[in-house]
Parts: structure tokens; sequence; C-alpha cells
């Protein structure tokens, strides 16, 4: 019934836009006076992106793939098939719809711009973003409010197009999930007036992001009140040896509400009957968490359609608090972990792209399990053909080490995929 009804809200919103355009030019040919402000009310700027792909996959042990875990990240029959995740960790075999992206974009006045994007699947819908951003600040300034991908990192404020290989690194996905930092609030940032260019930014964020943060409480702890995570960073980019270096630092510090005392029951009853199973021991966790994140791009054209891209980017997260159990124990926890990603992209020429990815947990240290590992990274190569600006398809594999039973095993896995991407509509350039 939810997806239905914001189906509904947008497609009568397009409908009323387009009513309302058509008015505003009939007006303008009989002559009638209209206000500087009526622009506002035109159709907005419209693009549409679908994203469809074949897999092929393969395991060492095809029989233990129901429970896989990222040790000490992402445990077994929890966050793997949260409803957030677009698919499980084991991924899904043979044909896939795997997402459509709506996008719309308007000036509303003199004073903001305002977009919104939808993200859409077989089985939901949801605002992946709707934000306004302002127009004409003094003193170099920039603010924007509502819902967006935080500026966090250098991968974060992207959509899933604009990525490289199929897929969020590694890091990313452990760390912040495969939303990344995605939050309703507040933006400011600030061009240093330098010869080159730097910028400064804070953002104060609700903080719901429920692979480090979370605000709701549980048992005898309470909600986390807002904002309860707060973003900051600083970035530049400067010509270098014939091309152009981006690089930046960022901190991401709130609360964490981590809730999954129910995952007991729901482990019990998938596995009713299997007497060998253990039964999963539902927890929670309050307290701190801090990211720390350092990344670095640069690109050197050959010619206009001839370059080389490395990008790189390192996260470092320190969680501290109090782990709780079913019964309300506490047990004090810490989790330093750590880890990256580093890519190289060549482009051959306007239609041909070819590139590689290692992307690895370098720290995974859990007070409460001294001897987790930390063999846990993803190794992918990819090429990729680009019909036109608007249409690509992408060859890519992937080999999975990250992927463990939740016995502890280790599950490597295989993937080919072959993935076809089309936009149509006002669809801007990608940024650097």
């Amino acid at each position: 019934m939810k997806k239905i009804l914001m189906v509904s809200i947008v497609v009568s919103t397009l409908l009323s836009a387009q009513e309302t355009t058509q008015d505003s030019i009939m007006q303008q040919l009989q002559g009638m006076k209209t206000k500087s402000t009526t622009s506002s009310g035109f159709m907005p700027a419209i693009s549409l992106i679908a994203d469809v792909s074949y897999n092929n996959i393969s395991f060492d042990d095809k029989e233990h793939t129901d429970h896989l875990e990222i040790p000490g990240f992402i445990h077994a029959g929890t966050d793997a098939h949260s409803d957030h995740m677009h698919t499980p960790l084991a991924g899904n075999d043979g044909f896939n719809f795997n997402y459509a992206e709506l996008g719309l974009s308007a000036s509303v006045d003199n004073y903001f711009d305002l977009m919104a994007v939808f993200h859409m699947t077989e089985d939901d819908f949801e605002v992946e973003e709707a934000y306004a951003t302002t127009r004409s600040l003094p003193y170099h300034l920039r603010a924007k409010i509502g819902k967006f991908r935080s500026d966090f990192g250098y991968i974060n404020n992207k959509h899933e197009h604009n990525y490289n290989f199929a897929d969020i690194p590694l890091i990313y996905l452990t760390l912040l999930g495969d939303h990344g930092i995605n939050e309703v609030g507040a933006q400011l940032q600030y061009v240093l007036p330098l010869p080159v260019y730097v910028m400064a930014g804070i953002e104060a964020l609700q903080g719901e992001n429920e692979q480090s943060y979370g605000i709701d409480g549980f048992q005898d702890v309470d909600d986390v009140s807002a904002p309860g995570l707060w973003v900051g960073y600083l970035k530049t980019s400067f010509d270098l040896g014939g091309g152009t270096l981006l690089g930046g630092v960022s901190i991401a510090k709130g609360k964490t509400r981590i809730n999954h005392l129910e995952d007991e029951h729901a482990h019990e009853e998938e596995h009713e009957g299997e007497e060998e199973m253990e039964e999963a021991e539902g927890h929670a966790f309050a307290g701190d968490t801090t990211i720390y994140g350092i990344d670095l791009t640069y690109k050197k054209y050959f010619a206009a359609d001839h370059a080389i891209t490395w990008q790189s980017e390192y996260l470092y997260r320190n969680m501290d608090g109090t782990q709780y159990n079913a019964e309300g124990t506490g047990t004090s926890l810490e989790k330093k972990q750590a880890g990256f990603y580093s890519e190289l992209i060549y482009q051959v020429d306007r239609n041909w792209r070819t590139g590689v990815r290692y992307s690895g947990i370098t720290k995974n240290d859990v007070s409460l399990n001294p001897d987790i590992t930390d063999d846990i990274y993803i190794a992918s190569a990819m090429v990729e053909y680009h019909f036109s600006e608007f249409s690509r398809v992408r060859l890519e594999y992937d080999y999975n080490s990250a992927l463990y039973t939740d016995d502890g095993e280790k599950n490597n896995q295989n993937q080919v995929s072959l993935q076809f991407n089309y936009a149509i509509g006002a669809h801007g350039a990608h940024a650097f």
C-alpha cells in the first residue's frame, strides 16, 4: 500500500507540473503578465535510469550460503537480510532488475534549487534524496536541507550508476551499509578564498544509519536526541603533473543504538528442527562511534576521451560502548576496525573503459572476540563499452573472499556479471 501511494504521489506531481507548464505557455501566448517566479511552476528536469544484469555466482561450498556473514561487521541472519539491504550477501544468481532511479530537479525561485531522487526496485519504492540547495548565499557559502547523501569521503555522495564497479566498496558496505551515509539533516559548506580550491563542510544529521549509528533506544537505554550524527570534512583539488589531484579528510561522529535483540527468535524459526544448529543470541549495543576517512583521486587526461584515474579511500572506525543481551546484562565492547579500497580505471577512448579494484579490511579488533579474523577482501576487474553517453554494458568479475558461514568457515564467492545501464531525460554529466 505504501509503495502504491508513493508512486501515485510522484505520478500526480508530474502530471500537475505538465498541466502547469501548458497553462503558463497559454498565458504567455495570450499576452498575460507573469511574475518572475513563474519559472518554478514549469516542468522540472526529469531523468530515469534503469539497471539490469545477469549474474553467474559460484561458492566453495554451495550448501552453506543461507547464512553468510562478514565477521565483526555483518552477522548471519540479521544485517545481511535487513530491509535496507538491496540483496543478501550471497547475491542473486541469474537475471536481475537491480534498480530504477527517477530524478527531478528545478529552480524553486531566485534563492533555492530543489532536487529529488527516487530509488525503485521490484519490491521497494523509496525517497533516496530530496533536498533544497541555496543559490546565492554570501561569503562563498552554500547550504542544503532535506534528505541527502553526505559529502563524507569521496564515493559516499555518488549514486550507484556513477560507480566504476557494480557494488559499493567493501569498506563502505561494512561500516556504512550499501546506502552509505544518507540522512535527513542540514549541510553548510564554505569555499575558502585561496589560490587553489579548498572547501570546508559541516553536516548535522538525524543519525539513523543502521550499520554504525542509529537513534532508537531499547530496554532501559534512551533514544538519541537529534541530531545524532555530525559530519565534517575538508576537501581540495589542484593540478599536478599534467593531471588533477583531489583529496580530502572526513570525520563522522555520533551516538550509536543497534538493536538485534530479536535475532535469536528469527534464527530459531528459520532453523526449526535442525538440532545441529546453535541458537543465535540476540544482542544490542549502545555507545559512541567515530569514523575517520582519507580519500585521494588523481586523473590524468592524455586526450579528451583518453585518461587514467586512480581512486582510493581509507576508513577507520572506533566504536566504544556497552553490548546488552536479552536479559539486559551489559558488557563493555570496543571495536577498532579499518579498511580501504583502491581502483585504477583506464579510459581507452570514448567507448571503452577497463579497470581493477581491490577492497580489503586491514584492522578488525573486537574486544569481546580477540581471535576474530581480518582476512577479508574483494578483488574485482571490469571492462565496459559505452554505446553513447546514455547507455553502457559492463562485464565484471569479482572474487569475494569476505564471506564466512555462521560456523566461522570461509566460503569464497566467484561472480561474473553482465550489467546493462540506460538513462533517459535530463541526466547531467557525472562529477569528477
